[in-house]
């Protein structure tokens, strides 16, 4: 089965901003990424997709596939970059692993 990767990207931009309302704080947002999108896409990862809040940062840091992405929560917008960053890096999964 073909993957559709912006139709995901779309969908996990809708599933972050529900779960940045449900969170009570940047921390349990962290936690809530991690769940829920190790269960989604770990598996192309071999592993986990790990967040951290760096409350000195005001920073999320994403781990997934040997990287680390840190995303600025100063900038409204720049936490959407998550679903982005995982397309990116689910592409270049489904590259490495063809070859």
């Amino acid at each position: 089965m073909e993957k559709d990767f912006d139709a995901d990207e779309k969908k996990d931009k809708l599933i972050i901003k529900e779960l940045l309302q449900k969170s009570s704080d940047y921390k349990d947002f962290a936690t809530k990424l991690t769940e829920y999108f190790s269960k989604k896409y770990g598996s192309e990862f071999g592993g986990n997709v790990l967040f951290t809040y760096d409350m000195a940062e005001d920073a999320l840091t994403m781990t997934c596939f040997d990287q680390d992405r840190i995303f600025e929560l100063c900038d409204d917008e720049e936490i959407f970059d998550i679903a982005t960053q995982l397309k990116f890096l689910r592409k270049t999964a489904t590259h490495s692993y063809k070859q």
